[in-house]
């Protein structure tokens, strides 16, 4: 007998294929219409995909850089320790040059950008008046006498000025707003080729404002002061006095930039370096260290910075026509367009000028801090994070003053900053002079009793 075969199984039939597999075709054999599909087309789309990715993410954090205030010093300081300074520096200087050009783009048909509108009346009002020998105005405002009111300046590109440079416009003092005025602000756009950017100027009556510094807990480094010794805050003596404070100079590591204060060398000197210095008769004078440096036995303080933007009424040198000069802050290839801050006096040392402004050049903010009438001016602290002139309000007597608000937009701040939040860096702060301090109140004492008669 024929031997049976075996019954019919499932495991003796061949796998079917299945349909996810069957359907597609082997990596870079064919495409959806069956033909071969090369291998450079897959790798560049992977090569396409990882690119997007990669641009959303710079997207990203370039946004929250500009948003979050720690995270660009953090990334900054975390790749220079693993990358080095050089290819940091080659990151900022591409990053801020595509900005420039974006924006350059953007605002190439816009009207100049502005950080405030003047309030309506205050153009005619507050245009400072230029004061004859007589002391007569000599374009018909205020008496010369009138109180504190900085000079009049013109805009220097008129092309790219908008109708609020030029004009001064009044900030009472936050704590004591019934006082007679001694801040005034403006802006002033200072680069003919960019009408983005603009640098508001804050000017200080000397007479009524006295101006310190204070160390931050670890800016600049030193090897000579304590951690102790430098807590980062305005003194509890000077805080009832308080108006305004705004950032310092450089790190220590970007220009080793002297600084003393109180008899404490945190950093000796550089000859070359723009040196904003206090005096013990409470004068102030910015200029070159080797210009100062025989009076160095007379000084409270000094801080230094890179070469003065101006001095004695000029700008620096390098400056004239240079637009992208490398001494103040400048990257690798020279792409200096950023925020920056700067410090400056009138030539009686009388007025005390603190500017700020985005897209600028160290060209630029020279020029916009002489068109307001500074003499002499040094540069402080750059890029987005640091620069801020924060001004200070107290709802009770019982209570610390808060900053309340920044001299322009966009700035981020904290309300306890420089009070009872410690700074890592040097800061400058102003406090209303001992001579035109409100006195404390005296204590009033309550009427004596008087005994109630009864109503007949």
């Amino acid at each position: 007998m024929a031997p049976s075969s075996p019954p019919a199984s499932e495991h003796s039939e061949s796998p079917r294929p299945s349909p996810w597999t069957a359907s597609r075709p082997k990596r870079g054999e064919r495409g959806a219409r069956g033909k071969a599909r090369p291998r450079w087309r897959v790798w560049l789309g992977r090569l396409g995909k990882a690119f997007a990715v990669f641009l959303v993410a710079v997207i990203g954090l370039w946004i929250a850089i500009h948003r979050v205030v720690w995270l660009g010093p953090w990334l900054a300081e975390a790749g220079r320790s693993v990358f080095g300074t050089r290819f940091v520096a080659w990151v900022e200087d591409v990053a801020y040059g595509v900005q420039d050009r974006v924006d350059r783009w953007r605002y190439k048909d816009r009207p100049p950008r502005t950080f405030w509108s003047v309030p309506s009346g205050a153009a005619a009002a507050r245009r400072a008046p230029s004061p004859s020998p007589s002391g007569q105005p000599t374009d018909g405002g205020a008496p010369a006498d009138q109180g504190f009111l900085p000079k009049a300046y013109e805009p220097p590109f008129p092309e790219v000025a908008s109708d609020s440079d030029g004009i001064w416009v009044p900030v009472p003092d936050p704590r004591e707003p019934e006082r007679a005025v001694a801040m005034y602000k403006s802006m002033v756009h200072p680069d003919p080729r960019r009408g983005f950017g603009v640098l508001a100027v804050i000017a200080v009556d000397l007479k009524t404002y006295e101006l310190e510094l204070a160390a931050g807990t670890t800016e600049p480094s030193s090897n000579s002061v304590f951690r102790s010794e430098r807590p980062g805050l305005i003194p509890a003596q000077y805080v009832p006095r308080l108006v305004a404070a705004f950032n310092g100079g450089f790190r220590a590591a970007h220009g080793q930039y002297g600084m003393m204060l109180n008899g404490k060398e945190f950093l000796p000197p550089r000859d070359i370096a723009c040196t904003l210095a206090r005096y013990s008769d409470g004068s102030l004078r910015i200029g070159t260290w080797s210009t100062l440096k025989a009076d160095v036995g007379s000084m409270t303080f000094y801080r230094q910075t890179p070469p003065c933007l101006v001095e004695d009424g000029d700008t620096h040198k390098a400056l004239h026509y240079q637009e992208y000069a490398k001494g103040w802050g400048a990257t690798v290839d020279g792409e200096t367009v950023i925020r920056r801050s700067a410090i400056g006096l009138d030539a009686e040392r009388q007025v005390l000028f603190y500017g700020v402004g985005d897209a600028m050049t160290a060209q630029a903010i020279a020029r916009g801090m002489k068109a307001v009438g500074a003499y002499v001016a040094a540069e402080l602290d750059v890029n987005y994070s640091y620069p801020r002139f924060l001004l200070y309000g107290q709802k009770s007597s019982s209570e610390p003053p808060r900053a309340t608000e920044a001299l322009i937009p966009g700035i981020k701040f904290e309300p306890d900053e420089y009070v009872t939040r410690p700074c890592e860096r040097d800061f400058f702060f102003l406090l209303r002079s001992e001579a035109h301090a409100e006195p404390a109140p005296t204590p009033v004492a309550p009427p004596p009793a008087t005994a109630s008669r009864p109503v007949l």
